[in-house]
């Protein structure tokens, strides 16, 4: 009796030890561009990051969500590479996440498979990405999503030739791709397709080139920031004279609009997120993000990218417990929908990739200010790249 007692006792003391369920942090670590020409990128990430942690807690089920940042510099493969491996093997992490550029996660694609690390990228936008391995998975776009409705609209709209120029790496080559193929099958002429190098800061001889070929239009692909509004404002000034109309994608994101100033006006582009969606999440999403960073913070691409990020992650966790597999997310992200700022969201079960609105949009003056307004509305859009190269 004394034994039963005495082993009674041992149990209830492990008990009260262990608790009912120990409580774990869970740690994720996000790879982003926080220093150089492309800072910005990984500013809007955090921010993010920091109101869904505002809106959602920072504990899932009683476990802690640990963000743990790194600075890549830019496209940077093998630094990329480098912080990946340190936050697997010296941080413990439980996911990965971020990626502003593509050669930077492809960079980590081997390694992540390796160690079967469930990794969520919040930007990187060339189709092929998530075929490299089979623990990614994107919340953001894919650039032949983005770039295929807009050929479609422009040659239904008195637009019949046009040149192609694009920054010459391979979220370029993919939006010059798919532009161009979709412009073509309704019949429109593509004149040239002109690839500008990525360090390019003066695009003055590129678009005196388009200016002699007097084409309806350019369809321009840049890689964000402060390169993409100095080729706008050469547009502006070299082209848009002749009435050679701007086409894009990204290119026009309000918060570059500022920059970019009023000859923005009238612009057409097509992209998976406009600030002006009028949906709960997104108000939510603008009014937490003025309020802890300031009345001039604006979300972007980068913003809903990682917001949406987290939320996968926060269900992984919610569903799985700290101790989640990659096997164990990635199985539960396929086919996985929820409503998001940008609309409609949801991972294709097979492809591991986003599927979503793409929306025409046209910048317009409201209340002062510059904004991307939607007219029209490409419902739940699959990659393209992945129909054409199918597995």
């Amino acid at each position: 009796m004394h034994t039963l007692v005495q082993g009674i006792r041992i149990l209830f003391v492990l008990m009260l030890a262990v608790g009912p369920a120990a409580a774990d942090t869970v740690k994720v670590g996000v790879i982003m561009s926080s220093s150089g020409p492309f800072a910005r990128w990984g500013e809007q990430f955090r921010q993010a990051i920091e109101v869904f942690q505002k809106q959602n807690g920072k504990t899932v089920s009683g476990h802690t969500i640990e963000v743990i940042y790194r600075d890549d510099g830019g496209p940077n493969p093998v630094r990329a590479k480098q912080l990946a491996e340190e936050l697997i093997l010296r941080e413990k992490v439980q996911f990965l996440g971020g990626f502003v550029f593509t050669p930077n996660a492809l960079a980590v694609a081997d390694l992540v498979t390796e160690a079967k690390m469930p990794t969520v990228i919040f930007n990187a936008a060339t189709g092929l990405i998530t075929r490299k391995s089979p623990y990614f998975v994107r919340t953001s776009h894919t650039i032949p999503q983005a770039a295929r409705p807009i050929g479609e609209w422009a040659v239904k709209n008195d637009i019949k030739r046009v040149v192609t120029a694009v920054s010459d790496y391979a979220p370029g080559h993919d939006a010059e791709v798919y532009f161009s193929k979709a412009f073509k099958a309704g019949g429109g002429q593509v004149m040239e397709s002109i690839r500008i190098p990525l360090a390019t800061t003066d695009f003055s001889p590129f678009f005196e080139r388009i200016l002699q070929q007097k084409p309806d239009a350019v369809f321009v692909f840049g890689p964000g920031g402060p390169p993409t509004v100095g080729l706008i404002n050469t547009w502006a000034s070299r082209l848009k004279p002749a009435g050679i109309k701007f086409l894009g994608t990204a290119e026009t994101q309000q918060i570059d609009l500022p920059k970019i100033g009023r000859s923005a006006l009238g612009l057409v582009t097509s992209f998976h997120y406009t600030e002006t969606v009028d949906n709960p999440l997104n108000k939510a999403l603008w009014a937490d993000l003025v309020q802890m960073f300031g009345k001039d913070t604006v979300p972007d691409l980068a913003s809903v990218g990682a917001y949406d990020g987290m939320r996968v992650i926060y269900r992984a966790v919610e569903k799985f417990g700290p101790r989640v597999t990659g096997d164990q997310a990635i199985g539960l992200w396929r086919g996985m929908q929820f409503n998001s700022p940008r609309g409609p969201f949801r991972i294709d079960e097979k492809t591991r990739d986003v599927v979503e609105n793409i929306y025409l949009r046209r910048v317009e003056e409201r209340d002062g200010k510059l904004v991307n307004v939607n007219f029209q509305t490409f419902p739940m859009v699959k990659d393209p790249w992945k129909e054409d190269n199918p597995e």
